[in-house]
């Protein structure tokens, strides 16, 4: 389906593990594209609302502030840990400390307006990445098995899990908040690694987050595959480096 960026164990495709862990959003499933299509969406049907109210800014300059918010938001662990178990909550968060930024106070009825919304459009855009699911497909009949760990809310990934069609595609689903605990904590990985029946040195962790995904399973020693979409690189003073960097999964076979 493609080809891998950085060098395989041997030439040609990397070797095939015994069993192959995949991170859920931006992953499998296109979870940033369908976010900012929301986030547009929210944008361009408030703006003339908060014109009325008396608070007139464009449709970008709404976006601007709503996401310089989400990266002071989601940038602190503390925050991500709570925002990530309790999305909605996070969400009313976010577009309350958006309109904040623009000295905007918006009464309650008004975030739930918006909060709804943003989810009705989120939800429609749901969809897997380009050669994701014929890739967990592929990988099944070449007799890997398949093990999905994500982290976030119980209700809100399952809700991911059933519409994208993965239960019947992987041997084990692991979700943080059906868990316990999520990635970076070792005893993630632990549980997927038994629960497939497999060693670290047999598995690959294939993911987007560097550190969550790549690096911590790799220190287990799981084979770690960075998920790098955009093809930006490896980030400037890395800790690590991963032993394979693909644009997608879909290069792994």
């Amino acid at each position: 389906m493609g080809s891998a960026v950085a060098e395989p164990d041997h030439g040609g495709a990397p070797r095939l593990p015994d069993a192959a862990l995949f991170d859920l959003d931006d992953t499998i499933m296109a979870t940033s594209e369908g976010a900012r299509e929301a986030w547009v969406a929210v944008t361009d049907r408030f703006a003339p609302e908060l014109a009325e109210l008396g608070h007139p800014a464009s449709p970008d300059a709404i976006m601007a502030a709503m996401q310089d918010y989400r990266l002071w938001y989601w940038s602190d662990a503390a925050r991500n840990h709570v925002g990530r178990l309790a999305p909605g909550e996070a969400l009313r968060q976010n577009l309350r400390g958006g309109l904040e930024r623009l000295n905007i106070t918006a009464r309650p009825a008004l975030i739930e307006e918006m909060s709804t919304v943003w989810s009705e459009v989120r939800w429609d855009a749901v969809r897997p990445l380009p050669g994701a699911l014929e890739t967990l497909r592929l990988l099944r009949t070449r007799g890997v098995r398949l093990g999905l760990i994500t982290n976030g809310s119980a209700d809100l990934q399952d809700r991911k899990v059933r519409r994208l069609g993965l239960g019947g595609l992987m041997d084990h689903i692991q979700i943080e908040g059906a868990f316990g605990v999520g990635k970076p904590d070792p005893r993630a990985y632990e549980n997927a690694l038994s629960a497939l029946g497999v060693a670290a040195s047999g598995a690959w962790m294939a993911g987007d987050n560097l550190e969550l995904d790549v690096l911590a399973p790799m220190r287990m020693g799981i084979r770690g595959i960075w998920v790098d979409g955009d093809g930006d690189g490896l980030p400037a003073g890395s800790p690590g480096r991963p032993d394979l960097i693909v644009r997608a999964i879909a290069d792994l076979v």
